[in-house]
């Protein structure tokens, strides 16, 4: 009984040593980007470059999303997929251990006390007022319009070491179509402004973090 306590206090010691450990280099993720956008790789490259140069701004060591990426694809590889070809639905073991061995990779070969894996999503938004706002975003939609319209997000998920998730954020980046008309895909992530606010909202709280840690 007493060796049994004694573990589980040892435990709980390494497990709040972790957490309290300071994140000195993160490992970042190639930006993953909904399914039918057309000439995804610029937009890919340019949100990873801008979240490691905000992270090196941070005063982070940041493993390039060439890295993270690499190690993912030769993971999923190996487990031939990790989406049934049956239901098409996840296996959840064959996807856990991708993220485990990414992981594990990760800490053993760049000494990453973090993981950072940023995704654009699609969300619906509501709006009205003729204002959407979203995300910390907003974007005028017409004057006294209302409705619900699809919008981009930066969306970005955080996790330590040994695999706790510490920190998400989000921040909108601009809405898919106005009245009956959808954006251009030519006008996609061409503001610059937007696209920095977005990051902003979304790892602004985790900069905070790191740099008032010892």
């Amino acid at each position: 009984m007493r060796r049994a306590y004694l573990l589980l206090t040892l435990a709980a010691a390494l497990t709040a040593a972790r957490a309290a450990a300071p994140i000195k280099t993160i490992a970042l993720s190639p930006t993953r980007l909904p399914d039918g956008l057309e000439n995804p790789e610029p937009v890919q490259l340019l949100f990873d470059s801008l979240l490691a140069g905000e992270l090196g701004r941070a005063g982070l060591t940041v493993i390039p999303s060439t890295e993270a990426g690499a190690i993912w694809k030769r993971l999923v590889d190996s487990v031939q997929g990790f989406y049934s070809a049956i239901t098409g639905e996840r296996v959840e073991a064959k996807y856990r251990a991708v993220m485990d061995g990414t992981r594990h990779e990760l800490a053993g070969r760049f000494h990453a006390d973090a993981w950072l894996r940023p995704r654009i999503e699609v969300v619906p938004v509501d709006f009205e007022g003729g204002k959407a706002r979203w995300d910390g975003a907003s974007e005028g939609m017409g004057s006294g319009s209302s409705g619900t319209v699809p919008a981009l997000s930066l969306v970005v998920a955080v996790s330590d070491s040994s695999g706790t998730d510490i920190y998400s954020g989000r921040g909108g980046i601009q809405v898919l179509s106005k009245g009956s008309k959808s954006v251009s895909r030519d006008k996609l992530f061409k503001d610059s402004k937007r696209n920095l606010q977005a990051l902003h909202f979304a790892i602004d709280s985790l900069v905070a973090r790191l740099r008032a840690s010892p």
